[in-house]
């Protein structure tokens, strides 16, 4: 059965149909490994720093204080990520992964990548780059720059 489109007319619409669209597969493709999308996001950016303020993670990932909280305890409780006050000021959580929580991250494959190649299947380059530069004017469009 076909899906009915809202508003087929607003390009908005279709961003969010992908945006939908994008998360249910990621949730998909991490549901082997038992792991949930913000967790997995949350990992990945803590390894890649190697040592993240939880402060700056919550703005970089665009949650509130309260949910990211939520994550970290599950995170820790695991055994896959510490948190410590930071040398500096005591007020400030570091998060930094765990050898089990950095062999947990890399069991899992990139969801991401494995999403956005299903995705551009069929698209050729040309057209790649020009989506991105787009969606890049877009986001720079309605940013708030207050």
């Amino acid at each position: 059965m076909e899906t009915p489109t809202a508003h087929p007319e607003y390009l908005s619409y279709r961003v969010k149909r992908v945006y939908l669209l994008l998360s249910q597969r990621i949730d998909d493709a991490l549901k082997p490994y038992g792991i949930a999308r913000s967790q997995w996001q949350v990992l990945s950016r803590v390894s890649r720093a190697g040592t993240l303020a939880q402060k700056d993670l919550q703005h970089a990932m665009c949650v509130e204080s309260a949910t990211l909280t939520g994550i970290v305890d599950v995170l820790a409780a695991r055994g896959w990520l510490v948190r410590t006050e930071s040398a500096d000021d005591k007020r400030v959580r570091v998060l930094s992964l765990t050898a089990e929580g950095l062999a947990r991250l890399q069991a899992v494959p990139d969801p991401y990548k494995l999403v956005e190649t299903r995705m551009l299947h069929g698209v050729p380059d040309d057209e790649r780059t020009q989506v991105q530069a787009t969606l890049e004017t877009l986001i720079h469009n309605l940013e708030d720059r207050s």
